[in-house]
């Protein structure tokens, strides 16, 4: 058995397009074009399924069905989390595969903003080991509120739970690799994959939100901390896709970007589900 990376759909929240891409030159106005149109945006919410000869990875975690009732105001008016089906949290969409938290060796926390470690609890109990960056555990673990787009019912148990801390490029299992992608959250981290047949899959999180601010140049994210170790990061991303000739997956898209050698790139449509997987 090889390796495979299938993805999850857990679900589409509304939002201005604009919020995920910054000054995109498809979207500003420029002195040519002084009206346009704002673009609401069906964002999806993806998570990562590698099944591995050592083990099965699960990468991301999406939202809390209980986001209603956990997050503050400011939190629930950001976008339209409401169009997030009840059938489309973690739970029910790993379910829907056959799968339970206790099929899984390793969980990885990308990083913990509300949208990507909502699910994170159900690990609790299982056997599954959570692994996180040491600099975004310590930034969420050290809040006395919800703030920054963490929210405490997301985080709170990982002191419990012990998770395997870790800092810089790690690999986990053979061939999957951890990247540190610092600069739209301190510890954000996305996920290089290699594959026998489909070649390497680059998760990229938020890192790059969406397929068309992969460029290059690059588009900023609507959340970055740092915009220096958000470009550093972003320079790692185009070094190892080219390197690679991977594809890149953005954070909140359904379409990636495959980098070919020659420095070109087009668009692919990400496979999800187990029947569609990159192996």
């Amino acid at each position: 058995m090889g390796v495979k990376i299938y993805g999850l759909q857990l679900g589409r929240f509304g939002v201005d397009l604009d919020h995920l891409m910054w000054d995109h030159p498809s979207y500003m106005l420029l002195p040519g074009v002084r009206e346009r149109a704002r673009v609401w945006y069906q964002a999806p919410i993806n998570a990562f399924v590698v099944e591995h000869p050592d083990g099965r990875i699960l990468y991301d975690t999406g939202m809390s069905p209980r986001w209603r009732d956990e997050w503050p105001a400011g939190y629930r008016n950001l976008a339209a989390w409401e169009d997030v089906q009840p059938n489309e949290f973690l739970a029910e969409r790993l379910q829907s595969v056959g799968l339970t938290p206790d099929d899984f060796r390793y969980v990885v926390a990308g990083h913990l903003h509300i949208d990507h470690a909502g699910g994170l609890r159900l690990f609790e109990h299982s056997q599954a080991e959570v692994i996180v960056h040491e600099d975004e555990l310590r930034v969420a673990l050290a809040l006395e509120q919800d703030a920054q787009a963490y929210s405490l019912a997301d985080v709170r148990m990982l002191a419990r739970m012990r998770p395997w801390i870790v800092h810089g490029n790690v690999e986990i299992l053979p061939g999957v690799q951890l990247l540190s992608l610092p600069g739209h959250s301190k510890g954000h981290m996305g996920m290089l994959v290699h594959t026998e047949n489909s070649g390497a899959i680059l998760l990229a999180a938020d890192a790059m939100y969406h397929h068309e601010a992969y460029g290059p140049p690059p588009v900023a994210t609507g959340v970055t901390i740092s915009p220096e170790r958000w470009a550093e990061s972003v320079e790692k991303i185009y070094r190892l896709a080219t390197k690679y000739e991977a594809l890149v997956v953005p954070g909140h898209s359904v379409v990636g970007v495959r980098q070919h050698a020659d420095g070109s790139t087009s668009f692919e449509d990400i496979r999800f589900g187990p029947d569609a997987a990159y192996e």
